[in-house]
């Protein structure tokens, strides 16, 4: 049975979406109307927000919010229509009068990806001299719903609402059906059910407004999740979530140590459904992950938290669950080290879809659609993706170390979360950010955690961190100094680089000693020993050609004689050479002893990138 190819099916899906456009353009540009089979894959929009008193229309704004949440809604419908479509911006629908597109293309294309995670393409084009926008569509690999929580595809020459069940019939008749869509000949009368009192038991804690669903009957329940068809028969990822197995799928085990005593060994869970072992697992990691008590931080209600964050764990083991390759017979394998505070995921199969260690924080791919958007409508994964990336905000917000994933021979997918005591001056930090939103935001939360470990950072050194490209990264950086801590800036620019503000530091110094930060590996740079100089030295020498008395003072909170001291003493270790020049001017270069460490551009920060790759997937 073959299987969806984003390579071949959709470059010829999208050629004969441009010639449909073409086609529709030159009628608008004859004052004609596209028939109603051009209006089932091309839709004319007009921007929201253009009309004034009496429906006079109203300048254009590149930025234009109530506009880009009213196409992320008409997005989202284009991609559950089967091949996909367009959007024409800027046209008005039922007269077809040209009018015009505000919008900044490339602003709307993130926009919309920002609140519906598809990123459509975004081309303008000009017809009689009116600049639109065409919003070209793919067909996605699984239902996406709108900002309201619909569902809905295009029909008649219309949005409306669909259910996931005759989404997923449709899907499974077209070609390249996902196989966790495919009919089984298992029904009703084959659901545990224990299964089904878990599925209501998670919609309940997940959503109150759920009520609905979980009052519903068994059948109306699987109808609701997509997984019953018509006439009665269950999908692969319906069978496999609710009818009792023959294996176990999930072996969880507790050790006090790597390497050491097996306090607990995998329990046997054959005869449970996929879903009522993910909630003895579930229930099992609840009770291993203790809480710890935090005192002392300003600004958080919690007197405690988790080793790890219950968010974090859940998503390791969800990943591990819906991504496998389930044509393997062997179980993901969970692992909590007690002594550690870490858990370790262990899943059959490898990477998929392009995602590599390098790209699992943006890259999104679902190996069994079916099975993904059913884990999503038990509110058990992220919307539009398995929340990797608040796997990550959760972690670096109370301190700790970004997750690890990466791929072994197998091949497999380890995902590691080493969790413990958080870091409260860390926690502090990250819960005195405003507005209060950024606090959600991983972007914002990884350059905070890299700027705790390292004394600057470039939108070049943070694109492996962020895995965005550089355009991306800058762009985060700007949003993250426009953030605040108490009255100042959260970061700031030093000459080329990024750093933290000095009220930013301070907050943290506040909440404890720099030896205690220093302890937990922050502020490693602030006010450093002549090893911990050297280092802020060599990193700074790294991608510029003299350092200066000014610059070590700016990067480690030193004085400047303080500063001017230990460049001295550097110098005396032939680590540096005083430059020519004096008074403002003076200034080192790197000296015999650090020159042969620093082997150009391409290396910046090899002391920093050693340090983060200690931190990040596949490090």
């Amino acid at each position: 049975m073959s299987s969806f190819s984003p390579g071949s099916d959709l470059i010829e899906a999208r050629e004969q979406l441009h010639v449909l456009v073409d086609a529709v353009l030159a009628k608008l540009r004859a004052g004609v109307l596209p028939t109603r089979a051009e209006r089932e894959k091309v839709d004319c929009k007009e921007e929201a927000g253009r009309r004034g008193r009496g429906g006079s229309l109203l300048v254009g704004e590149p930025h234009n919010q109530e506009a880009a949440r009213q196409l992320a809604n008409e997005v989202t419908c284009m991609a559950n229509t089967p091949g996909g479509g367009a959007l024409l911006v800027g046209v008005e629908d039922r007269t077809g009068q040209l009018l015009g597109a505000g919008l900044d293309a490339e602003w709307l294309r993130h926009r919309v990806y920002e609140h519906v995670e598809v990123a459509p393409a975004v081309e303008e084009r000009r017809v009689e001299g009116v600049r639109l926008l065409v919003l070209y569509v793919a067909e996605a690999r699984e239902p996406v719903e709108d900002l309201n929580g619909r569902i809905r595809w295009r029909t008649g020459g219309h949005c409306v609402g669909v259910d996931r069940a005759e989404w997923w019939l449709h899907r499974q008749l077209s070609a390249g059906h996902d196989p966790m869509a495919q009919v089984t000949q298992r029904t009703e009368a084959d659901v545990s059910p224990g299964a089904i009192a878990v599925a209501r038991r998670y919609l309940a804690a997940a959503d109150s407004e759920a009520v609905a669903e979980i009052g519903l009957t068994a059948g109306d329940l699987l109808r609701s999740l997509g997984v019953l068809r018509p006439d009665g028969r269950l999908t692969a990822a319906g069978a496999l979530t609710f009818c009792p197995a023959d294996r176990t799928h999930i072996a969880l085990s507790v050790w006090d140590v790597e390497g050491g005593e097996l306090l607990s060994g995998p329990r046997q869970l054959a005869g449970f459904s996929l879903l009522e072992q993910v909630a003895v697992v579930d229930e099992r990691l609840d009770t291993l992950n203790q809480a710890v008590r935090v005192d002392g931080r300003a600004g958080f209600a919690q007197n405690s938290v988790r080793q790890l964050p219950p968010g974090a764990v859940r998503e390791a083991v969800l990943n591990g669950v819906v991504h496998r390759d389930w044509m393997q017979s062997e179980p993901v394998t969970v692992t909590w080290i007690e002594e550690d505070s870490a858990i370790q995921v262990v899943s059959p199969g490898g990477f998929v879809g392009g995602i590599t260690s390098d790209t699992a924080l943006t890259q999104r791919y679902a190996r069994y659609p079916a099975l993904a958007d059913l884990f999503r409508a038990l509110r058990l994964v992220e919307k539009q993706g398995l929340g990797v990336d608040r796997m990550y905000r959760d972690m670096v917000v109370l301190g700790h170390r970004p997750p690890l994933l990466q791929e072994e021979a197998g091949p497999r997918v380890r995902v590691r979360l080493v969790g413990g005591r958080p870091v409260v001056p860390v926690m502090n930090l990250m819960g005195s950010i405003r507005p209060e939103i950024r606090q959600r935001d991983v972007k914002v939360a990884l350059i905070v955690h890299t700027l705790l470990h390292e004394p600057f950072t470039t939108a070049v050194e943070l694109t492996r961190v962020l895995q965005r490209g550089e355009v991306e990264t800058a762009e985060a950086l700007e949003t993250a100094a426009d953030c605040v801590v108490g009255e100042a800036a959260l970061i700031t620019r030093y000459k080329d680089v990024w750093v933290l503000t000095d009220e930013a530091v301070s907050l943290l110094e506040k909440s404890a000693g720099t030896e205690v930060l220093r302890r937990r590996g922050v502020l490693p740079y602030l006010r450093p020993d002549l090893a911990g100089a050297e280092y802020v030295a060599r990193r700074w020498l790294v991608s510029h050609e003299r350092y200066s008395s000014g610059d070590h003072s700016a990067l480690t909170g030193l004085t400047y004689a303080g500063a001017r001291g230990q460049l001295e003493r550097l110098e005396r270790a032939g680590l540096l050479i005083r430059g020519e020049g004096s008074g403002r001017s003076a200034h080192f270069i790197a000296g015999p002893a650090l020159a042969g460490q620093i082997h150009g551009p391409d290396s910046a920060g090899k002391g920093a990138q050693e340090r983060l790759d200690r931190e990040l997937p596949g490090g």
